[in-house]
């Protein structure tokens, strides 16, 4: 099956190489495997092998600042979460873990977009805290802190900002509770080159949205905590059942991402076209630049300009 999209193919500094029109030219465009895959997270992130030293590390710099101390140690807090998820969906809770703190996380990469992913997943998080309820009458409500973290492939929010964290908070933005912990983070608006990683958050999100076009380890991750990952998901190493395991699940992104295309040229998504014309009102009326306004939403300049008109913009 030929999928009708393109696929550009990157070397180690990022500059395009070439470009792939079918599944079989893509997957061996690189040497490690797609780390937003869902098996290749597990295995790269497990809380219950070496690899768990990744997940700890990638955790503290995603939510610095909103939880209460560092996460020190990791481990399943249900093996069947672990082991047991479907690697063809476009959702899935990727990892449920529990730290030293008895913190609990939710860790979950989001591959498509999806409307009202925020909600979605306070729906999760708030299953997880109803739970910890224990009957009987001595049950003084002591919740341990549920701790969320969404990666995304696609944005939602308007601005550039490329990660959010949020709790429970006063108006002023004191805390009032740690029960409840989010961090989002869109992939697509990171866009930091290889030579300006500074942070461990820097060369983890790189990793994440980078590493199924790199040739070899950059420079950048030897002797840091991530040059365990480059290892991990290195296809030569891998059995054969990994490799077609993963290949298998690549060729399904690949094919949600040809329907999701198909859908939006043949007209199938208007009330997604509906949703992008709102935000580029909002953001028209926030005089933003026309070009970003074409980036995010993805219209064309044509459909921006007639909004822009019809708001009485010139």
């Amino acid at each position: 099956m030929e999928n009708n999209i393109v696929v550009e193919i990157k070397n180690n500094h990022g500059e395009m190489i070439g470009e792939a029109k079918t599944f079989e030219e893509y997957k061996g465009a690189g040497v490690f495997a797609d780390l937003l895959l869902d098996r290749t997270f597990k295995k790269a992130f497990n809380p219950d092998t070496q690899n768990k030293v990744c997940l700890i590390a990638l955790l503290n710099a995603v939510l610095e600042g909103e939880i209460a101390s560092p996460i020190v140690d990791v481990q399943s807090r249900n093996k069947e979460y672990s082991d047991g998820s479907n690697e063809n969906r476009t959702s899935v809770f990727d990892l449920h873990c529990i730290d030293s703190e008895r913190r609990q996380f939710i860790i979950e990469v989001q591959i498509l977009f999806q409307e009202n992913i925020v909600n979605r997943a306070i729906y999760y998080a708030s299953q997880t805290i109803i739970a910890q309820g224990e009957r009987g009458q001595k049950y003084n409500y002591e919740l341990s802190p549920v701790v969320t973290v969404v990666f995304m492939e696609f944005n939602v929010f308007v601005d550039d900002r490329y990660i959010r964290r949020a709790k429970l908070r006063e108006v002023n933005g004191d805390s009032i509770s740690d029960a409840l912990n989010f961090a989002f983070v869109e992939l697509p608006k990171f866009n930091k080159p290889l030579d300006e990683l500074e942070t461990t958050l820097d060369k983890g999100l790189y990793a994440l949205k980078n590493m199924k076009n790199m040739t070899q380890m950059p420079k950048q991750y030897v002797n840091t905590v991530f040059e365990l990952l480059f290892s991990t998901a290195k296809l030569a190493k891998l059995s054969k059942e990994e490799q077609k395991m993963i290949d298998e699940a690549q060729k399904a992104k690949w094919d949600e991402y040809a329907i999701h295309k198909a859908a939006v040229d043949s007209g199938l998504r208007q009330g997604g076209i509906l949703k992008a014309r709102k935000i580029a009102e909002k953001m028209l009326l926030k005089n933003e630049p026309i070009d970003k306004i074409i980036d995010f939403t993805e219209l064309s300049e044509a459909d921006v300009l007639a909004i822009r008109a019809s708001l009485g913009q010139s």
